[in-house]
């Protein structure tokens, strides 16, 4: 492995003769009565790692690192841009080919506008390179380039429009830029790279207050929009999404899974302002964002960079992540090469139609190929070649200049076909560099001209191939040249899954005993369709996976941050009766589950989440099996969580929390805590890693009780901020009011999901239970045997600390909390 840029925590992984064998295609699946044992994983992918946060980069801003990253990819490298610090002149930029070295690249522009630039992002079109900025959070500029790495030239003066400007290109060729604000993500319309009309906010991309650090992306014809919130400086910051069908300004919805990117433990904690960025392999996309050190001896945020991977599932999106241990690299094509500039091996021959130069190697049937041309002469002809299996039988994209027309030929027995074509712009220069990319999988091929989606052709017979050009006229500049055997994210089947974190069900390995093992075909499957498993689109726009006979199996890649004990929870159909499942470790039986879903439970959901059982896993990087035992099985998705499995039991859990564990006022005596009047106080003990518990307090209303108080149960991800939203926790908050119980579920914001009339003595203590077991929660007031309040959640938080909140009551008070596990 080439070791190049700036120093990263980079190494080469020993591979010890026992994780061999426990990948070895000799080993036998224990019990194993699908078609086949599982096939051999190429742990060579893996052995190269980096780690987050990024170590310091060469020359970044001394005592406040790299805040707001954006990541751009142009011609097959890529360039970092990052906020400038307060009173500092210029924007920094660093240069990469995989990701992971990063070389400094200098001072893009010295503009004394450039005073403190907050969040740069650059956008390429038609030839320039736009920088979008808003130095010292007072209103954006636009600087333009010919270069990725400058000079950049201001071409505006103050455009207003808060902070966090970013860009979006359609595939229309219209423009949006969005912002930062206070009712949510701003969406404004542009004319042209530095014209822009009026904004509004947009429905759905609102974190409660403040939102910032907005970018859209364009993927399967779906608008994925990533946002942050709410406070630089809070450990609770975080990153979220929405999605939309219609168009980058909505309406978009928001899934279920968020948010994507949280984490408020102390030694890595305030990750947000993402970018979003394509990776190296043609077909992932990384998530870039920065987590916060503290705050330098001048004022500003430190903040650090982190790199994660992307995966898609239909409409939900996903961080594998976040991550703050070894990761393997990102991912190469499986060929690359610049026919310009003399890299990689090319033939070139000389035909009627002028120059042709292809690649030694040839694709598999489902590919991405991605070609970048510059320097075209008014009479240069250029067509990008794929699928290329001779002379007379192969594919291309054609540029015409004189009609500004992309073209899609097919070239049979030696003649030209043409499948389709689309207009470009009236004002393209097709002397500067411009991209070709071609999607071909499943029948369908696409074809982009940079970036935008021009073609789309179903029902195309392209097979594998070698790619290049054919030229005449002219000798056009051939730059990056590449192409993967990766189509439409199916480099997420291959992406080893953090653990702790959840994986997609879909997300299983490519091939039939690698990947998967199905003793029944199906012909219905609504993706994947070439492997013959039975998939759906769900109703909340997600794929989910039916295993249907006994022996069926689903294999997948994690790594895992640590030794210990994990818990293992599936998110399966509604109404699932009692099944048998047996989880494999490197193809080793770990352990034997048995599980069912109560319908009516379920309530409206159409999915339950269930607690299946524990599992030991060593960190590292490993393969999971989930194999049907009896019954077949609906799944939707898998989570792993590291969780405490000893049985305990812990008496007056607070008393003995610290300092960052009391958030808010409290009056206390020596087992009872009451929060000041009319303020929202939190304190919190136990373990995150407690999972099934009881908890027994007690609960005091005075005779001018009023306001709410209660219990935090099941809470991680804790955070007090005074600019951020009230409920900064995820977990559940069971309320006493003066006439009635409510229980909460937070998330970031809160949700009252059940409540119960009550009627408590004045002046003196009640008792009161909590029971959380999988999803199932249940309360008891004095000494009932049964509970006053059930509720059965079916996407449940499965464990976390306990608390107390005082939430603008006055004349409340509870006792300390005992806590018992229930095994």
């Amino acid at each position: 492995m080439k070791r190049g840029g700036s120093a990263t925590r980079v190494r080469d992984r020993v591979i010890t003769k026992a994780a061999v064998i426990g990948f070895a295609a000799a080993i036998m699946m224990t019990g194993c009565e699908a078609t086949s044992k599982p096939e051999a994983i190429d742990l060579n992918k893996y052995e190269s790692v980096y780690s987050n946060p990024f170590p310091q980069l060469e020359e970044e801003w001394d005592d406040y690192g790299n805040g707001d990253p954006f990541v751009m990819r142009h011609d097959g490298s890529y360039y970092l841009y990052v906020s400038t610090k307060d009173h500092r002149v210029g924007i920094k930029a660093w240069k990469s080919e995989d990701l992971v070295n990063w070389s400094y690249a200098g001072l893009v522009t010295e503009d004394p506008v450039s005073t403190g630039a907050y969040a740069p992002e650059v956008t390429y079109w038609n030839g320039y390179f736009y920088l979008y900025t808003s130095p010292a959070g007072r209103g954006h500029y636009v600087f333009r380039s010919e270069s990725p790495t400058g000079p950049f030239e201001r071409i505006t003066e103050n455009l207003g429009m808060s902070i966090d400007g970013s860009v979006f290109i359609d595939d229309d060729g219209s423009w949006t830029f969005t912002h930062a604000g206070t009712e949510g993500i701003v969406g404004v319309p542009m004319n042209d790279p530095a014209a822009f009309g009026f904004g509004a906010p947009i429905p759905g991309t609102f974190l409660g207050h403040w939102t910032e650090g907005s970018m859209i992306i364009k993927r399967g014809g779906k608008y994925y929009m990533t946002f942050t919130g709410n406070h630089v400086f809070s450990k609770g910051y975080r990153i979220a999404y929405a999605v939309s069908d219609e168009s980058p300004t909505g309406p978009y919805k928001v899934p279920d899974n968020n948010p994507i990117v949280i984490s408020t433990k102390p030694d890595f904690f305030g990750l947000g302002h993402s970018s979003t960025v394509m990776g190296p392999d043609l077909d992932s996309h990384y998530l870039v964002y920065h987590n916060l050190v503290g705050r330098s001896a001048e004022g500003p945020p430190v903040r650090q960079m982190n790199i994660d991977r992307l995966v898609f599932n239909g409409d939900i999106m996903d961080a594998v992540g976040p991550t703050n241990y070894e990761q393997p690299y990102p991912g190469r094509p499986a060929f690359e090469g610049r026919p310009s500039a003399g890299l990689g091996e090319w033939e070139r021959t000389e035909s009627e139609e002028g120059l042709r130069i292809l690649s030694p190697g040839s694709s598999e049937a489902d590919f991405t190929a991605e070609f970048n041309v510059r320097g075209l002469a008014a009479d240069t002809k250029v067509a990008a070649i794929f699928s290329h299996a001779d002379e007379s039988n192969y594919g291309m994209a054609e540029i015409s200049q004189s009609e500004r027309k992309l073209r899609l030929v097919a070239v049979h027995e030696g003649t030209e076909t043409i499948m389709a074509e689309a207009g470009l712009p009236d004002d393209t220069d097709f002397s500067k560099l411009h991209t070709i990319r071609v999607e071909n999988g499943v029948g369908v091929t696409r074809v982009y001209f940079d970036g935008l989606n021009k073609i789309e052709q179903q029902d195309s017979d392209f097979g594998g191939g070698r790619i290049g050009y054919r030229h005449s006229g002219g000798e056009p500049e051939l730059s990056y040249t590449a192409f993967s055997n990766l189509v439409g994210g199916s480099s997420d089947f291959e992406t080893t899954k953090a653990l702790p974190g959840t994986i997609e069900a879909v997300h299983y390995l490519r091939g039939e005993s690698r990947g998967f093992s199905v003793k029944e075909r199906s012909s219905a499957s609504e993706w994947r369709q070439a492997d013959g498993t039975d998939l759906r689109l769900a109703s909340d726009g997600a794929y989910a996976i039916r295993l249907n006979s006994d022996g069926d199996w689903l294999r997948y890649i994690v790594n895992v941050s640590e030794a210990g004990t994990y818990g293992l929870d599936l998110t399966v159909a509604a109404g699932t009766d009692k099944r048998k499942l047996e989880l494999l470790v490197d193809d080793e039986t770990a352990a034997t589950f048995t599980i069912s879903a109560d319908e009516e439970a379920a309530g409206e959901s159409e999915w339950v989440k269930v607690h299946a059982g524990n599992v030991k896993l060593e960190a590292g990087i490993h393969t999971v099996t989930l194999k049907a035992k009896s019954g077949g099985l609906e799944l939707k998705r898998l989570a792993f969580r590291a969780v405490d499995d000893t049985r305990f039991s812990e008496e007056r859990v607070l008393q003995d929390a610290a300092s960052d564990q009391i958030h808010g006022l409290w009056d206390s005596t020596d087992s009872e805590y009451a929060g000041v009047s009319f303020s929202d106080a939190k304190l919190y003990g136990g373990s995150e890693r407690w999972s099934d518990y009881r908890i027994e307090t007690s609960v005091k209303l005075g005779p001018e009780a009023s306001g709410a108080a209660g219990v935090l149960f099941r809470v991680t991800n804790e955070s007090d901020f005074p600019d951020q939203v009230t409920d900064s926790l995820m977990g559940y908050f069971l309320a006493v009011t003066p006439s009635k119980l409510e229980l909460h579920k937070l998330n970031y914001d809160s949700t009252m999901v059940a409540a119960e009339k009550i009627k408590l003595p004045r002046g003196s203590s009640e008792k009161l239970a909590i029971e959380a077991v999988g999803g199932k929660i249940q309360v008891y007031i004095g000494d009932e045997k049964e509970p006053v309040l059930t509720y059965d959640d079916p996407d449940a938080f499965m464990q976390g600390k306990v608390g107390l909140r005082s939430n603008n009551a006055s004349d409340m008070t509870l006792g300390d909390l005992n806590v018992t596990s229930i095994q």
